[in-house]
């Protein structure tokens, strides 16, 4: 055998070898596309507490709106709007953009404390972000 044809022989040695390990790891841990998947270590990420500060305010924002509409036809202050505290907990899914699912604290004008569930839809490439849903948990669990 030439030399030539040692080094061909190792290549697709070596390349079969890569193809078999990377299909034995696919195997050992399945992706499950568009599927939601948790976001570790939502207490110090600071792109997720920003999301969740996004949505209290663009919430915030709708409520002044609507109040503001209300106030002005009854001739009645707005409301105070609520203060963000944190993101609890947060999921990603890839969807035609990235949906966040985050469980968001926020202090209420009373001084008391309450949980709400948001949805925020992102489409980077196309610079939009917009809040799809905050709704109040009924029993919060952290």
């Amino acid at each position: 055998m030439s030399k030539v044809s040692l080094i061909r022989l190792s290549l697709s040695g070596f390349l079969v070898i890569a193809v078999l390990t990377q299909s034995a790891n696919a195997i050992r841990t399945p992706v499950v596309l568009g599927g939601k998947s948790d976001i570790p270590n939502v207490q110090t990420n600071i792109e997720i507490q920003e999301l969740g500060r996004y949505c209290v305010e663009q919430f915030n924002l709708m409520e002044e709106s609507e109040q503001g509409n209300a106030a002005s036809i009854a001739n009645t202050a707005v409301l105070n709007p609520l203060n963000f505290s944190r993101v609890v907990s947060a999921q990603k899914q890839v969807v035609a953009g990235l949906e966040y699912d985050l469980r968001i604290e926020v202090t209420q004008p009373d001084g008391t404390s309450r949980m709400f569930d948001s949805i925020v839809f992102i489409q980077p490439w196309l610079h939009s972000k917009k809040l799809l849903g905050f709704t109040p948990v009924a029993s919060p669990v952290y």
